[in-house]
């Protein structure tokens, strides 16, 4: 049970994103001066070719610079990855009934659901990641009804300060 690390496995097309890019949101989503002593929540990079393997060594070393503390994130080769279990996914989203449970229609197989993007979308939304202005643009496909749309903005207005003020495009509907 202890012998790995809970990671998220990051599929990009580099037409699209670059190696770089990703890596700054790494740097910029955790404290790299944190040491912490389990294996299971450590701060790790993984790469899976030299050429990525050198990019985060630089990269570390600019954090290091600009920090000007110690770094405990590793680089590490990457291994197998294993998905978490089913009720280990979307945390955010499983924990609001109403949302999980339109999902759970839409999506009655746990692999599904695990892959979705439009549920990951939704769980970065209540998780208070992302942008009133992205939602807005996602809202109309990700697969919701106009009256769970409606629910989730209210959701994250009240939940989430940068969603403050957001309206709902989708007309409202009476329970």
């Amino acid at each position: 049970m202890k012998d790995y690390t809970e990671t998220v496995l990051v599929e990009f097309d580099p037409q699209e994103i670059s190696y770089q890019q990703l890596l700054d949101v790494f740097w910029d989503s955790h404290d790299p001066t944190y040491d912490i002593s389990g294996r299971q929540y450590r701060n790790a990079v993984f790469y899976t070719s030299e050429n990525q393997r050198i990019e985060a060594e630089k990269s570390r070393q600019q954090v290091k610079v600009l920090k000007k503390r110690a770094i405990f994130t590793a680089i590490e080769k990457a291994g197998e990855f294993y998905p978490a279990e089913d009720y280990h996914q979307k945390y955010y989203l499983r924990s609001v009934d109403k949302l999980f449970n339109e999902f759970s229609r839409i999506y009655p197989e746990g692999e599904r659901f695990a892959a979705s993007s439009a549920a990951a979308r939704i769980n970065g939304y209540l998780g208070c990641n992302g942008q009133p202005e992205d939602l807005k643009k996602d809202l109309g496909s990700l697969g919701l009804s106009a009256q769970t749309q409606n629910y989730l903005v209210d959701y994250v207005t009240t939940a989430c300060s940068r969603f403050e003020g957001m309206t709902c495009p989708a007309p409202k509907m009476e329970e």
